[in-house]
């Protein structure tokens, strides 16, 4: 509890920041653009992140080719640590006048961000006649989420994008005979639970205990957790989506405050009740990769951008190493099935000169090419912005490892073949992919979704009800 009272005192310092930008960040963004790059002038730009080292070295390659074709260009990427953190350096630093000239995030960042009008516009670099870019090559769903600023402006632009995928311990669910459709409901889940049945003798073939009594005294429960949710706000915001209910409108309104939204809670939470859905919070975890990994529970969804952080390598595990499985999301139901679009956009922020910005321009240019974003892709589990990329014969060999029986891969693909998976979970996803509409005021959309986290976490902990953390979140935001 003294954690979450020191963030809420944290994001509300923030809100307060964003709030006093209100539109007095010097008047409308002027754009010049040259016609070309001075080459005589060392030029430094400056990118702010939330990746990690593995994507940081990921972001080297592309930065190191860009700085080959225009070496009198240098490039600083620096990493903010995660997107909260991100975006409250950002705040600060448009507060402060030191800001990076590319700064990721998502479009509820960037709203505030222009309350100070602090980002540039991208539509004159898109359309330049000597510098411009294929916008029709984007992915339409990705680049709509980045045009839905006023006037349908172009402010930022898709870099990679993530959506959620279930990962499985395959090993506990093939010796079950349990079988995993492309749509995974949360009937599939109960049924999947009382599929998996426990006894000396499974427990002997399944895990590093020779009895069930061992087994039981291990989890000091009945058996490992069925489903992990790792982000509980946006197991709140999909299941919104797929229960048909509100969240929150384009204007700022609050819709969670129904009769049918405390039904909704209540339906997962005797999930919770039934030993079946947890919470990274179970296990004192921020995500569920660890637990999942030590067999304290057979399922995690989580972002397919942390692929990676969900191979088992943890031999002294309940279950050792054993194969990794990848599926869909987990849907309410298979009739109105709904999936959050994630991942990391960029965009130009306006304190530099006209040279600097055009350097940025030809950096974010470069570095969501056809062969870069298929590159980043292949690696981080994150799927393609362009669709060239899917066209591309190299990604769509890669695609083909998530389809090839383990035995017949090398050492290379059996590294990539996750990544393969979980982008192919990404693709099927693709025609239910939905975002949440970014707002500022009173109350901003990165405020909602940090209240509608601590809310569901905090009726999972059993310290509030439905209706009192409800009202909780509410009041918060009001």
């Amino acid at each position: 509890m003294k954690r979450t009272f020191l963030l809420l005192i944290t994001i509300t310092a923030v809100f307060t920041l964003s709030a006093c930008l209100g539109g007095t960040g010097g008047g409308d963004v002027e754009i010049n653009i040259p016609d070309e790059l001075d080459t005589e002038k060392e030029i430094e730009i400056i990118v702010w992140h939330a990746f990690g080292d593995d994507n940081m070295a990921l972001l080297d390659n592309m930065i190191d080719d860009f700085t080959d074709e225009y070496p009198n260009v240098s490039v600083r990427q620096v990493g903010q640590g995660d997107y909260d953190g991100l975006r409250e350096s950002t705040i600060q630093g448009t507060v402060s006048g030191a800001t990076p000239d590319i700064v990721f995030g998502y479009p509820d960042h960037f709203v505030e961000y222009l309350q100070g009008n602090s980002l540039v516009s991208l539509d004159e670099y898109i359309e330049h006649p000597e510098h411009g870019t294929d916008i029709d090559d984007f992915v339409d769903g990705f680049l709509e989420e980045n045009q839905q600023y006023e006037d349908n402006t172009t402010f930022s632009l898709p870099f990679a994008k993530s959506t959620e995928m279930t990962v499985y311990n395959k090993t506990v669910f093939d010796y079950f005979d349990i079988e995993i459709d492309e749509v995974i409901t949360t009937q599939d889940i109960r049924d999947i639970h009382e599929k998996i049945e426990w006894t000396d003798e499974s427990v002997k073939d399944l895990t590093k205990f020779d009895t069930l009594s061992e087994f039981e005294e291990h989890y000091e429960s009945e058996a490992p957790h069925i489903l992990n949710f790792d982000n509980a706000a946006n197991h709140f915001i999909a299941a919104t989506e797929q229960f048909n209910l509100g969240y929150t409108t384009g204007g700022g309104g609050i819709e969670f405050q129904t009769e049918e939204h405390v039904e909704m809670i209540e339906y997962y939470m005797n999930m919770v009740d039934d030993n079946i859905v947890s919470y990274p919070m179970e296990w004192d975890e921020s995500y569920g990769s660890t637990p999942f990994k030590d067999g304290r529970v057979l399922m995690s969804q989580g972002s397919t951008a942390g692929t990676r952080h969900n191979v088992p390598d943890q031999e002294d595990g309940v279950f050792g190493i054993f194969e990794l499985g990848i599926a869909s999301s987990i849907q309410y139901d298979d009739e109105n099935p709904a999936t959050i679009q994630q991942g990391p956009n960029f965009a130009m922020m306006r304190d530099n000169t006209d040279q600097e910005r055009l350097a940025s321009w030809l950096l974010m240019k470069h570095m969501t090419s056809s062969e870069n974003t298929a590159s980043f892709a292949k690696n981080t589990g994150y799927v393609p912005v362009r669709e060239s990329a899917f066209n591309n014969d190299e990604y769509k060999g890669f695609l083909s490892l998530a389809d090839k029986p383990v035995e017949d891969l090398t050492d290379s693909e059996l590294n990539q073949r996750p990544f393969a998976q979980a982008a192919r979970v990404a693709e099927i996803q693709s025609d239910f992919y939905f975002h949440s509409p970014s707002f500022v005021g009173r109350t901003t959309s990165s405020n909602a979704r940090f209240e509608v986290g601590v809310m569901m976490e905090s009726i999972y902990a059993g310290s509030r009800t439905v209706e009192e953390a409800i009202d909780r979140a509410i009041n918060e935001l009001e």
